[in-house]
Parts: C-alpha cells; sequence; structure tokens
C-alpha cells in the first residue's frame, strides 16, 4: 500500500516541482483537446444535415472542411506531443538520474512516469473536453456566420465527439509514456545524471546538407516563380512546399552555422568585443537550436499562408459572386457539335436558334408569374483547333472561346463591333498566340470519315479566317459555371466574330465543339427567396423545345445568384473557418516551442552570463550581449518565414485564379495585413517569454551575491 501510495504522491511533487515545463505543455493538451473536440462535434453535429436548405452544398462542405481539419490536427498533435516530450524528457534527465542514485531502480522510476502521465491525461482530457463544449456553441456561431447560414438555438454535448476525442488524446500520451520507458529503460544512471551537463562542441559544417539545403530552397522558390498557370501551380505545388521545408531545415542546421564560421574568419568584423560573443554563441546556438528554429519558421509560414489566403477567398467572394452570377437567373442551353455526325438523329443535327430561345424562355418564366424587368442574350463557342505548324507538323491549339459581336457588345457596353463572315477580332493570353495573327485555317477533323492523316497530303483545312483587329478581354464573362481551371486559365484564347452563324460554321467544321446559349435575366421586383421559387415552378414541368422551334438543346439547366452566392460562402466561409481555426492551433504550438526554447536557452546561458561577468563586462554589456544573440536568433525564423512567403505569394494568386479571383491588390492587403498581425502577435509572445529567460539568468548571480 505504501508503494502504491508513494508512486502518485511523488508524480504529483514532480509535476509540481517542474511546473514552469508541465504547465505549458499541460495548457497545450487542454487546448489541443478543446479544438479537436470542436471539430469532431461539428462533424457530428446532426443540424448540419438542415444546410441543403441553405447551400447547394453546405454539409458537404462542412463535413469536407471538419474531416480535413482533424486529420490534419491529429498528425500535427501526434508530432507536436512527441516533440514537445522529448524536450521535458531532456530538462528532466538529471532528476531521474538522481533517483537512480538515490536506490530507485528503473521499475521505481517507471512507476512515478505512469502516474505523471496519468495526471496529465486526466487534467489535460477533462479540462480539453469542457472548454471543448464551452465553445463548440461559439464555434457554430462563427461558422454559421462566415458561411451566411442561418444560426441555430440551442445547446448540445455530442457524446461520439468526447469519446473520440478522449479516445486520441489518451492514445497518444500513453504512447509518449511508452517512448519515455523505453528511453530510460537504454539510459545508464551516470548518463541521466549528466543528461544536462554534457560539454559542448564547436559545430561542423556538414557540405552534404549544405548543398541539399540550396537545392532545395532554389527548387521550391524555382517552382514558385516558374509556374505559369494555375494547372502546374495544382500538379507542383506540394513539391513546392515539401522543397522548402526540407531546405528551411538544411538551412537553420546546416547554412546558419556556415555563414557564422564566414563571418569568424572575417577578422575585422569578428575581433570586437559585442561581435565576438555574439557570433560565438550564436553558432553554438544553431547548434542546439536549429530543429526547433526551423520548426517555429515552418510553422509560421503555414500560419500566414492558410490565414492569407482563405482571408483572400471570403474577402473575394463577392467579386467572385459578380463575375459568375451577373444577374439574378442564367439559363443556360447547349448543342455538342459531334452531335452532327451522321449516326446522330435529324432532331440532334438541328442548330440552336436563339432568338427562338430566348422567347420560349421568357414565356415559360410569365407562365410561372413573372417577367425579368431587364436581360440580355449571351452566345459563345467552346472548342479547341488542330493548328499547322510552320514545320508541317500540327499542334492542338488550347481552348478558344468565340463570341459573336452581339454578346461582345451586352459584356462591354459598347456599340457592337462591325465584322465581315470570316474577321474576327483577338484577345490571347496563349503562347499559341501567333498562330492566330493576321489570319488562320484549322484542321477539319477526320476522326469520322476515317481518312489517313500519317500523310500531311490527306490534310484537310478550314476556310481562312482573317483578323481585323484585337478586343478586350472579356473571357471571365463569358465562361459561366464550368470548370473552374478552365475559367482561371491564362492561356485560353478569346475570339469575337460577327454571328452565330459563324459561330455554328467553326463548331461543325471542328467537330470537337460546343455551343453554349445563355439567357441572363433579372427580376428586381422579387425577393431572394421568391426568385429561387419562380425557378422552382419553371422547372417542374420539362422543356419541349423543339415544339418550340428552338433547335436541338442538347443539355439545359437553370441557376440563381442566390443560389450560387450561398454556394460560394459555404466554401469560402468553411475554408476561411478551418483556416483560422487551424493558424490559432498551430500558433498555439509555435508559443509552445518559444516558450521552451527560451528556458531552455535560460538555463544555458547562466553560465555564459557568469563567465562574461567574471572577465570583466558588466552586468549591462553582458545583458546587452546576451539580449542581441537571442533577438537575433529569435526572430531569424520570422526573418524567413517572410522570404518564403514573399516567394509563395505568386503561387498563390495563381491558385486563387481556380476560384476565380483575380484581385491581386486584395489578396497583397491580405497577405500583409496578415503578416503584420503576426509580427505583433510574434513581438508579444517573445516579451512574455523573455521574462522567464532573464528570470532564469539572472538567479545565479543573485544567489552569489547573497
Amino acid at each position: 500500500m505504501r508503494k502504491l501510495s508513494f508512486y502518485p504522491k511523488l508524480a504529483a511533487r514532480s509535476i509540481k516541482n517542474n511546473r514552469q515545463f508541465y504547465l505549458p505543455y499541460i495548457l497545450t493538451v487542454i487546448g489541443t483537446c478543446a479544438a479537436m473536440y470542436i471539430l469532431y462535434a461539428l462533424n457530428f453535429d446532426p443540424g448540419f444535415d438542415q444546410l441543403g436548405a441553405g447551400t447547394t452544398n453546405g454539409q458537404a462542405y462542412v463535413s469536407m472542411f471538419m474531416t480535413i481539419g482533424i486529420f490534419l490536427v491529429s498528425v500535427f498533435c501526434f508530432i507536436f506531443l512527441v516533440y514537445t516530450n522529448s524536450f521535458l524528457m531532456k530538462r528532466r534527465t538529471k532528476e531521474l538520474g538522481l533517483y537512480s542514485v538515490l536506490g530507485m531502480g528503473k521499475k521505481n522510476i517507471a512507476g512515478i512516469m505512469v502516474f505523471e502521465s496519468l495526471y496529465i491525461a486526466v487534467i489535460g482530457i477533462v479540462l480539453g473536453l469542457a472548454l471543448g463544449i464551452l465553445l463548440h456553441k461559439l464555434m457554430t456561431l462563427l461558422l454559421y456566420s462566415l458561411m451566411r447560414l442561418p444560426v441555430p438555438f440551442g445547446f448540445s454535448v455530442q457524446l461520439p465527439a468526447v469519446l473520440s476525442t478522449a479516445m486520441f488524446f489518451a492514445l497518444m500520451i500513453f504512447l509518449t509514456l511508452i517512448l519515455n520507458l523505453w528511453r530510460v529503460g537504454r539510459s545508464k544512471p551516470v548518463e541521466l545524471l549528466r543528461g544536462g551537463n554534457v560539454g559542448e562542441k564547436e559545430p561542423k559544417i556538414n557540405w552534404f546538407i549544405v548543398i541539399i539545403g540550396v537545392l532545395s530552397l532554389g527548387g521550391g522558390y524555382f517552382i514558385a516563380m516558374w509556374t505559369p498557370d494555375s494547372m502546374w501551380a495544382i500538379a507542383l505545388y506540394f513539391v513546392a512546399v515539401f522543397l522548402v521545408i526540407i531546405g528551411t531545415y538544411c538551412l537553420f542546421t546546416s547554412l546558419s552555422i556556415m555563414a557564422l564560421k564566414a563571418l569568424r574568419k572575417n577578422k575585422r568584423y569578428y575581433y570586437k568585443a559585442k561581435h565576438f560573443i555574439s557570433v560565438s554563441g550564436m553558432l553554438y546556438r544553431m547548434k542546439r537550436n536549429g530543429v526547433g528554429l526551423a520548426n517555429i519558421c515552418i510553422i509560421a509560414t503555414m500560419v500566414m499562408v492558410m490565414i492569407s489566403g482563405t482571408l483572400s477567398l471570403y474577402a473575394g467572394s463577392d467579386e467572385i459572386v459578380k463575375l459568375n452570377a451577373p444577374t439574378d437567373v442564367i439559363s443556360q442551353g447547349r448543342h455538342y457539335f459531334y452531335y452532327t455526325m451522321e449516326e446522330s438523329t435529324p432532331e440532334e443535327r438541328e442548330l440552336i436558334n436563339p432568338d427562338a430561345l430566348n422567347d420560349y424562355v421568357l414565356s415559360r418564366y410569365a407562365e410561372a408569374g413573372a417577367e425579368p424587368t431587364s436581360g440580355y442574350q449571351v452566345e459563345y463557342l467552346e472548342v479547341s483547333l488542330n493548328m499547322p505548324a510552320d514545320d508541317g507538323t500540327l499542334i492542338v491549339a488550347p481552348t478558344v472561346y468565340i463570341i459573336t459581336a452581339g454578346t461582345y457588345a451586352a459584356l462591354t457596353g459598347e456599340e457592337a463591333p462591325q465584322l465581315a463572315s470570316g474577321e474576327y477580332l483577338l484577345c490571347s493570353g496563349s503562347p499559341y498566340a501567333d498562330y492566330f495573327t493576321d489570319s488562320f485555317s484549322y484542321l477539319i477533323s477526320s476522326e469520322y470519315n476515317g481518312r489517313d492523316y500519317s500523310d500531311p497530303a490527306n490534310y484537310e483545312f478550314s476556310r481562312e479566317y482573317k483578323m481585323a483587329g484585337e478586343c478586350k478581354n472579356v473571357l471571365n464573362d463569358v465562361i459561366r459555371n464550368q470548370t473552374i481551371i478552365t475559367a482561371g486559365n491564362d492561356a485560353a484564347n478569346l475570339m469575337v466574330v460577327d454571328g452565330t452563324d459563324t459561330l455554328n460554321e467553326i463548331g461543325l467544321t471542328s467537330k470537337s465543339g460546343c455551343y453554349y446559349w445563355e439567357g441572363r435575366y433579372n427580376f428586381a421586383q422579387l425577393s431572394d427567396d421568391e426568385i429561387v421559387a419562380l425557378v422552382d415552378r419553371t422547372i417542374e414541368q420539362p422543356y419541349d423545345f423543339g415544339a418550340a422551334g428552338c433547335g436541338y438543346v442538347g443539355y439545359f439547366y437553370t441557376t440563381t445568384r442566390v443560389s450560387f452566392e450561398r454556394d460560394i460562402f459555404g466554401f469560402a466561409g468553411g475554408f476561411l473557418f478551418l483556416g483560422v481555426f487551424l493558424g490559432l492551433v498551430f500558433m498555439m504550438a509555435a508559443v509552445l516551442i518559444i516558450y521552451y526554447k527560451q528556458v531552455s536557452e535560460g538555463y544555458e546561458d547562466q553560465r555564459r552570463f557568469d563567465i562574461m561577468r567574471k572577465v570583466g563586462l558588466s552586468r549591462r554589456e553582458a545583458r546587452r550581449s546576451i539580449r542581441s544573440q537571442i533577438l537575433t536568433v529569435f526572430f531569424l525564423p520570422l526573418i524567413v518565414a517572410a522570404v518564403h512567403i514573399a516567394f509563395d505569394f505568386r503561387l498563390m494568386l495563381q491558385l486563387l485564379t481556380m476560384f476565380q479571383l483575380h484581385n491581386v491588390t486584395l489578396t497583397t492587403l491580405c497577405t500583409l495585413g496578415t503578416l503584420a498581425v503576426f509580427c505583433v502577435i510574434y513581438a508579444a509572445v517573445y516579451l512574455l517569454t523573455a521574462r522567464a529567460y532573464y528570470k532564469i539568468v539572472d538567479a545565479r548571480p543573485q544567489e552569489s551575491r547573497s
């Protein structure tokens, strides 16, 4: 019985005596446990089952974002708890060695560690769940507000979330306990007793790591600056992230040592009192703290990228809505030109009559009880053209969007350009723009007539189209509700032709295009809910386009501005919530790493501070020297993170174009604002943790005076 009560008492006393190490660790467990419960609770919340009425994909968005958040927080918690636990064990090696010298066996030490872990688990999980339950409602209100959904009433505790969170953290703490027991079991008592007193050696330059670091950082930065469009950005983004992470670790563990040794070789710089002490001190600091500084840098970069990116997307959501839904209602009909082949029916070969289709759609709205207060038509063709190259080979041009002169006038508010049949205006951001200059022809598709095109003699080209001038870029005003990636592709070409007949001519001869018609209408007399109800009434009965003389409409649908708005804000709001939420979790981890780093530096600098005073430096001079080292090392991760953000900015802009956000100014302001706020928080954390550092450093001199 005495043994059973001995271990709990000694474990409690150990936690109390080492509270400056254990308290931040326990607080972090509480915070991450609360965060995990909130994510689980939001994912299990039955209230989200009714989100389909508020947004097109509300429930799917919430489920997707919460699943991503749970995965990321789980991985992060595992890595972070192992990291902080290793720091705690490193600070306690001397204490554990003293237990061994006093006669305790490894089984006794293991008993103490078991109860320590039990205390941490109980306190961290219970208080973490309590905090999570209290904050869950607040986070729910925040999420609903960002997604522009009606805020639900009531308060509930999600039992599945409680069980999932408790089991996860119990498992994590159990794994760290097993790791600690394994370390103690392998260590000798003398090694434990000398744990914190191992002599320092001057770090050596690992040229292999230096080369890997330079190549990794250079490769990551090159990808960020070279990536030509959003498609490449998607494919290479995580490759660039991986390379930058590798390069960052190499930078702080080896490249920094190389730079400091280069400064030491500069005799005119090195042999000055403040430089001598600072350079030598930082040289040894980089050896000990390189990995920790790299962790702070990577976490800081992740936080700022997540928050600035999601904030930019959310802040630009109104702009995205205006771009994709310029009117209250958009009705779209499509005609796929491969239906015009011999295998198709006569009805499928009948081309769309845009005026007849517009009249028919308007009549359906009139039957449903409302007429638009304003509106206009849009026609365009989406097609890829096989173009002849100068060397006789064929190339496939990127997607070409062709609009009529009437559509161009409706989008720009200008008078329709006067174009003859076969003439076009061009606005191109494509590398193939030269093939459209002055004039062009394209290879008529041979896929369906059995011709052998291995011989250029069998090539059959369309008639020649003449360029009549250039036009404004209204590409994003033309592409509606199609693949987001295509809409953000700067390599697409935009052409303006005289009318519908030319659109059909190109579509029929290329046999690969799709003709789009859109009727865009405003119903100023109706509310948002009334507009949604109106559209619902029009689709209750199927459209009979053939009987109305509209031609063959292969696909037809109607969308509303309000549904698109709810959908985009559902996505952007959930994305922003996840970005800020994860940012706060990662920030909490960074604060803990910084605190432990400051405390560790404090104990290491006690002896250095005494030595400085013994060799003649005043207390003020010694503190100034140490402060300069700390400030340099402390803010170095922030400086490197800012450099990472600067190179990532162009890549982030390209990723945002996937969502049709092209506002560079907005993204710049969001990024700079995020960086500024993070710097303020980072400086505040430094000032707070510096108090603990100087308290530890000054402890020994005060004892000497007494």
